[in-house]
């Protein structure tokens, strides 16, 4: 899920005679299990939530000498997208009474959306899928106002410099930077109490892109006890498999390792329209 920090908080510290033997040997089970799941652990804290202890001030305690939870949580790195990427921008909302541009000779209209990843600034040409049309940015707006560039992580308008037929859903991208498919490989998390089977007809939503899909194969579900791939037919309710996705139009998806956006979809059930499952996007797609 790329959580870039995970932080282990070992409660009920005071239910224990010895709190300090209890700590360390739940800290070594977790470190153990860590290890073979691959998490990159910032810190493992004791805490009393009886009584806050180590909550937000340190442990005054003679076996331990480390951070209280509040501070480990404070130096702790925020998430950013890739700013130096090729630019990924799902388009939400398309504002079709903008003003005037000067020198377009059209009534221009802003595309508004959050820049998934990499950078747009006016001059920079510009390819709209699904169609592969390429115009160049004439403006770049924020909150209202026009500014020099916008980068990944904030919402920005995009005026062309021509007129496009481009929709909620459509992506803007650096030309050439992404490839579009119908088929891909995923991770998907089931959270429908119905099983996830093969050939079924699904609703999935891709950036801000509704398309039907159907699961073509599943290649093994995650054992989470001792973190391997079985053999599986089908996906009960909260498991965790790999499979094999099959969409009714293209999309550029990209793997969720390089973009959060580009590689994360949501499955809806047509019939009853839960939310069934989350896919993560495995490889990057095959130039079509």
């Amino acid at each position: 899920l790329r959580v870039p920090s995970i932080v282990f908080a070992i409660n009920k510290l005071d239910a224990l005679d010895d709190p300090g033997a209890g700590f360390e040997k739940v800290k070594t089970a977790l470190d153990k299990f860590a290890a073979a799941a691959g998490l990159n652990v910032a810190a493992t804290v004791p805490v009393s939530a009886l009584r806050g202890d180590n909550v937000t001030q340190p442990l005054d305690a003679p076996w331990w000498n480390g951070e209280s939870l509040l501070q480990v949580l404070e130096r702790l790195p925020t998430l950013s997208e890739r700013a130096v990427a090729p630019l990924s921008l799902p388009v939400q909302y398309v504002q079709k009474n903008g003003h005037q541009s000067e020198g377009t000779g059209f009534q221009p209209r802003v595309l508004w959306g959050r820049i998934a990843h990499g950078a747009v600034k006016t001059g920079d040409t510009i390819e709209v899928l699904p169609s592969k049309q390429t115009a160049v940015v004439a403006e770049v707006r924020l909150a209202g106002e026009t500014v020099a560039s916008a980068e990944a992580g904030g919402s920005a308008g995009l005026v062309l410099d021509r007129q496009l037929d481009v929709s909620r859903g459509d992506w803007i991208v650096t030309p050439g930077s992404a490839a579009q498919t119908k088929t891909f490989p995923a991770t998907l998390a089931w959270l429908d109490t119905e099983a996830a089977k093969p050939g079924r007809k699904y609703w999935v939503r891709h950036g801000n892109r509704w398309v039907q899909a159907r699961i073509s194969t599943i290649d093994s579900v995650l054992d989470i006890n001792t973190l391997t791939p079985q053999d599986a037919h089908e996906l009960p309710v909260n498991t965790i498999g790999r499979v094999q996705m099959e969409v009714q139009h293209e999309l550029p998806v990209e793997p969720f390792a390089d973009n959060r956006v580009g590689g994360a979809l949501i499955v809806v059930d047509p019939a009853s329209h839960r939310t069934s499952g989350a896919l993560l996007v495995d490889v990057q797609a095959a130039p079509v």
